[in-house]
């Protein structure tokens, strides 16, 4: 059976909440992540570099040639997905579907809400999606932007965040959702305050987990799933940090080494040409 790696990309530190969730379920699995960190956050760039950037990102990750991809990024899956999977030309799997699927199955009053990214609540594609998978579904969906800047600089602990997440929280509140999206794989880094500021009873859907069981019975049903062996952990970023160091480390078990480089941006332009459409 082949050992080539999954590649998954995001635009910063969130994307290693999926790459952790990806290496839980599937151990036996080798993993190479890229995190575009020194042109984070994409939320404020406009589509056309959105679609550069993650198409760049893209092509890098396909000169490890792997065998199959996670976009770990919900602004790219909502802006620039088509445009990477004709990049990657492998099976592509983005976090927003399996995400929509998991709270369409969860809510119980038909009252989503959605934390996102101001560029994924703009495309409004987790309310499309939702609607149709639930006729007659409510969805609230609140732009956090402070929300990203915080985790990159490590910032998710204390006062200052706790209150920042909580100001955001009000829309979803007052439509009385039962079910929270974390529209963004960053926010996973707030979940605690997140839920305990909507309350036991609201369910906060796991994005990482929902993507990685996606993946896992994908390879398993084309027989591509790797069963015996040591797995791995490749971490690349455009920017590495003591922050980085920091997110490894309380993701992965203590023994486990995970690799991490740098790359430089000028270098990403050479791997991708945008996709013609």
């Amino acid at each position: 059976m082949s050992r080539k790696p999954i590649a998954v990309f995001d635009s910063g530190l969130g994307g290693l909440t999926v790459v952790a969730a990806l290496y839980r379920m599937m151990p036996h699995e080798n993993f190479v992540f890229f995190a575009d960190r020194a042109r984070v956050p994409y939320a404020s760039l406009s589509p056309n570099l959105i679609t550069r950037y993650a198409c760049e990102s893209a092509g890098f990750l396909s000169s490890h040639e792997p065998k199959a991809a996670v976009i770990a990024c919900n602004t790219v899956s909502a802006v620039a997905l088509r445009e990477v999977e004709k990049v990657f030309s492998i099976p592509v799997i983005n976090v927003l579907h399996p995400t929509a699927a998991a709270a369409a199955q969860a809510t119980r009053n038909k009252r989503i809400g959605v934390l996102a990214t101001s560029a994924t609540v703009k495309r409004n594609t987790y309310s499309v999606v939702l609607n149709e998978l639930v006729p007659g579904v409510q969805v609230t969906s609140q732009g956090c932007p402070l929300l990203v800047p915080l985790v990159e600089e490590g910032w998710t602990e204390g006062d200052i965040p706790r209150s920042i997440v909580e100001h955001y929280l009000g829309s979803l509140i007052e439509a009385r959702v039962d079910t929270v999206v974390l529209g963004c794989t960053h926010y996973e880094y707030f979940r605690d305050h997140i839920q305990h500021a909507m309350g036991d009873d609201v369910i906060l859907v796991d994005t990482p987990r929902a993507t990685a069981a996606e993946l896992d019975q994908w390879l398993e049903s084309h027989n591509a799933l790797e069963t015996a062996g040591p797995g791995s952990v490749k971490v690349f970023s455009s920017d590495v940090t003591e922050a980085l160091y920091r997110v490894v480390e309380s993701l992965f078990p203590l023994n486990f080494q995970v690799e991490v480089s740098a790359v430089s941006v000028e270098s990403l332009s050479k791997f991708v040409a945008l996709p013609q459409s």
